[in-house]
């Protein structure tokens, strides 16, 4: 299914003289992927892209291209949910209106390319030090720095985004004309593979509810004892057969971030579902702006400094309840990869395993969390794995707890990436 991608281009015929490449590019993108462009321009410039969907947003027959605030973002608003792009592109620096739609698109789940064209080169910055700055310090550099990826022309400007920790995820992708070996078809083909590699790493965010629920069932059914005839019902099953090989690349992208990629694929064998998906433990990612621990979760040693602690869980439990010591180290470490950013599902399965697998005495487990100060935090993790890994109330040591807590929990695992 091709790409649909959203650019937005404030003045058609400024970008135009500026950057010649670009309709030229944009024709090209148009061969392998639905192209829109959303501009402020009014008539001038339009000529240059006469088989592209050109959206105006701009007031006809009026030279005031700043229209009122709050009706430009409900009108960009309602074509964005009518278009529902992959990816929204966005050209130029120094555009107020440019970073309003990276803000209100980002806000709403839309991955956001950002092309500064020079903008952002620390030569430029100091020959503009003036209003450039303000704007800078206003809300390009919050742009920038909010930006799902950076695509630059100019090294030098690529390397100064770095240097200052605006933004990490930045691609040189150079001017067809500044490169003989460049060509239109090659910087269009460059640019759709930026995209994929964008949407590659906000996997997490793109799953829809049958994606979450294959997720779930496929660890459930991985981790189900040989002795539990059936594992999934019926609707889990039809709905694991009724994705379509999209959705199960998302589902594995997703799993391979979260350190979970094993445990989907023996899930998929224990089913017996042919999904040729081959390449997406391949598929190239950014770098997580916060990396996640993908490696077991330790239930014989603390992850944390803290000696008090240490001395507290030795105070609390006996040396001969190796179980329950090993459940309350288990939910400590969780708490540190909680404050760290690094939780993963991976943390989370290993934890269900050893609940499940794993004869305790209940009352000593609830007495030594309760003195621990973790109980309620065992309450939030086993809502998050009833929703996750279908964990039953049986198996839970706490009733489950939905509160603010465990929206935390979830918000670490999705959106910290």
């Amino acid at each position: 299914m091709a790409l649909k991608i959203l650019h937005f281009i404030p003045d058609l015929a400024e970008a135009s003289k500026q950057l010649q490449f670009l309709p030229y590019v944009l024709h090209q993108m148009e061969q392998s992927a639905e192209v829109h462009v959303v501009t402020l321009s009014t008539t001038v410039g339009h000529e240059l892209y006469p088989n592209l969907h050109v959206i105006n947003m701009g007031a006809p027959g009026s030279r005031q291209r700043y229209l009122h605030l709050l009706a430009f973002h409900k009108q960009y608003l309602v074509q964005l949910y009518r278009l529902m792009p992959d990816i929204i592109h966005v050209h130029g620096s120094y555009h107020f209106l440019n970073s309003r739609i990276e803000l209100w698109s980002r806000k709403r789940g839309f991955p956001v390319v950002f092309s500064p064209y020079g903008g952002m080169n620390p030569a430029f910055i100091d020959a503009e030090y003036g209003m450039r700055t303000w704007k800078l310090i206003l809300y390009q550099k919050e742009m920038t720095r909010n930006s799902s990826a950076i695509q630059v022309c100019d090294e030098e400007e690529g390397q100064y985004i770095i240097d200052q920790r605006l933004n990490h995820r930045v691609s040189y992708i150079g001017v067809p004309m500044d490169r003989e070996t460049t060509t239109y078809q090659a910087f269009s083909d460059e640019l759709l593979s930026l995209y994929q590699k964008v949407l590659n790493t906000l996997s997490s965010k793109r799953l829809d509810v049958n994606c979450r629920e294959a997720v779930s069932a496929l660890l459930h059914l991985s981790m189900a004892g040989d002795d539990e005839r059936q594992p999934l019902c019926a609707e889990d099953i039809l709905n694991l057969r009724s994705l379509s090989p999209l959705q199960w690349r998302r589902v594995l992208l997703f799993g391979r971030e979260q350190g979970i990629y094993g445990p989907l694929t023996d899930g998929m064998a224990r089913m017996q579902l042919a999904v040729n998906v081959s390449d997406a433990n391949e598929a190239p990612q950014f770098a997580p702006r916060y990396p996640k621990s993908k490696g077991e979760l330790p239930g014989d040693v603390l992850l944390s400094d803290s000696k008090r602690m240490r001395s507290r869980v030795d105070d609390v439990i006996e040396r001969g309840e190796t179980t329950i010591r090993s459940v309350c180290l288990m939910l400590l470490n969780i708490k540190y990869h909680l404050r760290k950013r690094t939780l993963s599902l991976r943390h989370l399965c290993d934890f269900y395993e050893l609940l499940t697998h794993s004869d305790m005495d209940e009352f000593k487990l609830e007495t030594a969390m309760r003195r621990l100060g973790i109980d309620r935090l065992c309450g939030r993790v086993c809502q998050v794995l009833a929703e996750t890994t279908y964990l039953e109330e049986g198996f839970m040591p706490i009733a489950a707890i939905d509160d603010r807590g465990t929206e935390k929990i979830r918000q670490t695992l999705v959106n910290y990436i």
